[in-house]
């Protein structure tokens, strides 16, 4: 069977729902991510994981919401941002198009952590809207801080963006991309700062764009294992919200 949306025909769809009522939608950002890492970085690391998990699980996955909220990265060359308010109807109109169709648990596989918050707010619009069903964010990330993994690969130097893992885990899902990048170890050091910040701050603040991270820590290698948690955890995550019934 197909899992993927993209590759089904209407009839395949319709015949998915006489046995499962679940999608899952990766969604990520389009913002920089150092000098190390792509800025594909947060939808290929979601799209990688979903996809995974959709097929282990036999589990429908929705085409990819590449762009997020990032406007704290737009002084960063390539970074492209929605507006909160913007987001928040993509993904209202996302998910009342796929409620109309009889899906009734709607999982968003995040990889951005700008996003929650938007996403938090669509969801409490869609049921403000009468929105039938099971609407839940899981960020792909989640489920290696609940293990020793990242510890293990980065000791404390993994930080909170461009980070050793998720750029890892890039470097498995695209290692063409990364065939020819040199990375160069560099002084590592968090400064005191406050949040959210304006892209002039943020600029200012991280002017390689890394957030606490030793990026060069990544490898292919740390990746796999990085998937391998990633994939694990999500699904044990997925499969306790499915035992909840849907009302």
């Amino acid at each position: 069977m197909h899992t993927l949306l993209e590759n089904m025909s209407f009839p395949e769809v319709e015949d998915y729902l006489k046995e499962k009522d679940t999608v899952l939608v990766p969604v990520g950002s389009v913002e920089q991510h150092s000098e190390y890492g792509v800025i594909g970085t947060d939808f290929i690391a979601a799209e990688g994981v979903a996809r995974e998990v959709g097929q282990k699980m036999g589990l429908m996955v929705a085409p990819t919401i590449h762009y997020g909220v990032s406007p704290h990265h737009m002084d960063f060359a390539g970074s492209v941002t929605l507006s909160p308010i913007t987001f928040l109807h993509l993904i209202v109109d996302i998910c009342c198009s796929f409620i109309r169709h009889g899906f009734s648990r709607i999982f968003f596989i995040n990889g951005h952590g700008g996003n929650k918050n938007a996403l938090a707010s669509a969801f409490q619009q869609v049921k403000m809207d009468g929105g039938r069903g099971q609407l839940e964010l899981f960020s792909w990330y989640d489920g290696l801080k609940e293990t020793e993994i990242v510890r293990e690969l980065f000791q404390d130097q993994d930080g909170s963006h461009a980070t050793p893992s998720e750029i890892s885990l890039t470097m498995l899902l695209r290692p063409a991309v990364f065939a020819e990048r040199a990375f160069e170890d560099k002084q590592n050091e968090t400064p005191d700062y406050y949040w959210p910040l304006t892209a002039e701050e943020m600029r200012g603040t991280f002017p390689d764009g890394r957030m606490g991270a030793s990026s060069w820590l990544a490898s292919v290698e740390k990746g796999r294992l990085v998937m391998t948690v990633a994939v694990e955890t999500l699904i044990e995550k997925i499969e306790k919200r499915q035992s909840i019934p849907v009302l």
